[in-house]
């Protein structure tokens, strides 16, 4: 369920100049004399680019829930303005560590947000509904903890943006649409408040990918595909603004593009998915599957499709220079677009 992150690079610099300069005692002679002054050596004189000021601080490692051993430790960094506020808040869910989204944070604190950039995962390798569930809980816990702490670092918490990348995007789409009561031993509160919008980036909506037992998992639990994507709980917010980011550039790697190429294939894949048929029925009116091939970006049209037809105010741009793992040059001003959407008032 994780993906790699970048790094974020800061420019660091001193600036030092040195005068250095000699001088050599006057003649002998009469006090009327005037001394002569002899120069010292040349010294070239280092300078180097000041230090930008920061535009944005950092608070790291803050726990947020109380320790649960199905979970990983529920930790988060805030990152806040150095201007003034109050700024629309948001908490970002990356695929299982917070260490995967630095950049991604600061840059969009930058813009005037404070960022919650919260780890969640769950021990298990092979997870059950419950654990499932659990972490769920725990990311709600996340949004609580920063509604309870946002005012603290410049933000306003009448405007809170959940954001979520892959399997961080199934969980923050639960938690957007599904509404679960945080984790016992929330930090935070115990009652999940209001979520003016919702950011995505490539969610796993289909669970396609192709771990080794994946499929035999589902197909023997299919709440486990309810406990991951949020096709569910849709309709019980027809009003929330969604807000999604598609890669632009496969990443075969990540088995993110799932073949499909007989009627077999398809059943045996939708079965424990889509019992009633939906979601196959709209990736076929889509043209999805034409090819006997379902990706990524199909995945993402198939959430958009559905979220236009009942009625939210929903938008789907690509990223640019962009795959799954990494947001290229000219993805990065898309998606911090993304950001301003959903903060927009329309």
């Amino acid at each position: 369920m994780n993906a790699r992150g970048t790094a974020v690079r800061l420019v660091a610099g001193l600036a030092l100049t040195f005068l250095l300069g000699g001088c050599a005692a006057g003649a002998s002679g009469s006090p009327s004399a005037t001394p002569a002054v002899t120069a010292g050596p040349s010294v070239a004189v280092a300078t180097q680019t000041p230090r930008p000021a920061p535009t944005v601080v950092v608070t790291r490692d803050i726990a947020y829930e109380s320790s649960n051993p199905v979970l990983t430790p529920g930790a988060l960094d805030v990152y806040a303005p150095v201007r003034a506020g109050p700024w629309p808040v948001v908490v970002m869910l990356p695929p299982g560590d917070k260490s995967r989204f630095t950049e991604h944070a600061r840059r969009v604190a930058d813009l005037g947000f404070v960022v919650f950039s919260a780890t969640w995962d769950i021990t298990s390798s092979a997870p059950t509904y419950d654990e499932l569930l659990a972490a769920v809980s725990q990311a709600a816990c996340a949004v609580e903890f920063a509604r309870a702490k946002a005012a603290g670092y410049g933000g306003d918490p009448a405007t809170l943006i959940l954001f979520g990348h892959s399997a961080g995007a199934g969980i923050a789409g639960i938690v957007a649409f599904h509404r679960p009561q945080p984790a016992s031993g929330c930090l935070g509160g115990t009652t999940l408040g209001a979520i003016d919008a919702l950011v995505t980036w490539d969610g796993e909506w289909l669970a396609q990918t192709t771990y080794a037992g994946w499929d035999e998992r589902i197909a023997a639990d299919p709440r486990l595909f309810d406990a991951l994507s949020p096709w569910a709980y849709l309709p019980s917010h027809k009003d929330l603004k969604v807000v999604m980011l598609s890669e632009a550039k496969p990443n075969a790697d990540l088995n993110l593009d799932r073949p499909l190429p007989d009627e077999a294939a398809m059943d045996a894949f939708f079965g424990p998915r889509d019992p009633s048929g939906a979601l196959r029925a709209q990736l076929e009116a889509n043209g999805a599957l034409a090819d006997g091939v379902l990706d990524a970006l199909e995945a993402q049209q198939l959430l958009f499709s559905i979220l236009k037809a009942q009625g939210n105010p929903v938008t789907l741009d690509l990223m640019p220079d962009t795959n799954h793992i990494s947001i290229g040059t000219a993805g990065w001003p898309v998606f911090l677009a993304a950001f301003q959407k959903a903060a927009a008032t329309d």
